[in-house]
């Protein structure tokens, strides 16, 4: 007997940070989607989306053998005061950020475009609530002046 599968998808944020000097202070921002069947059972950090966010990761960073540490994910569907299905994208999260005063992280050396920002993730989250309510930027309150905890190396954690 055949299984049906739903061939839905929908689009979810994932935020990691790479916990290594290059990296410090600096975290993902990224999108990719996720297959299920009731979006509304889905909830941030939920384990469906952390699998999907877990893969995506891995499709960036394991060839490299890069640790990554994944820190949130979110559905990027809502519904608005209206009660219509929406959608934001990853790239409107970052620039509610940027509009916001925060900086994005270039790595590569000819000023390519990335999805790494300057940031610790209570900011990223409210940006991602902005970014849902259509707002350009954040308040200056959104604006987290905590940091994103440093992860030690074992050898670190040893000698502290």
């Amino acid at each position: 007997m055949a299984r049906f599968e739903s061939a839905f998808s929908t689009k979810m944020v994932y935020v990691y940070r790479i916990p290594d000097k290059a990296h410090e202070g600096c975290l993902k921002v990224g999108e990719t989607t996720v297959k299920c069947g009731n979006l509304w059972e889905l909830a941030p950090n939920s384990s469906i989306l952390n699998a999907a966010a877990e893969k995506r990761i891995k499709e960036q960073t394991l060839t490299a053998g890069i640790k990554a540490e994944r820190l949130y994910t979110e559905l990027l569907v809502y519904v608005d005061k209206k009660g219509t299905l929406k959608s934001v994208n990853d790239g409107e999260v970052r620039n509610v950020l940027y509009r916001s005063g925060i900086k994005k992280k270039v790595f590569d050396v000819d000023g390519n475009p990335n999805e790494w920002v300057i940031s610790d993730l209570e900011t990223v989250k409210n940006a991602i609530k902005a970014a849902k309510e259509g707002r350009a930027s954040l308040t200056g309150a959104e604006i987290s002046k905590e940091k994103t905890p440093i992860s030690f190396r074992p050898e670190q954690e040893d000698a502290i």
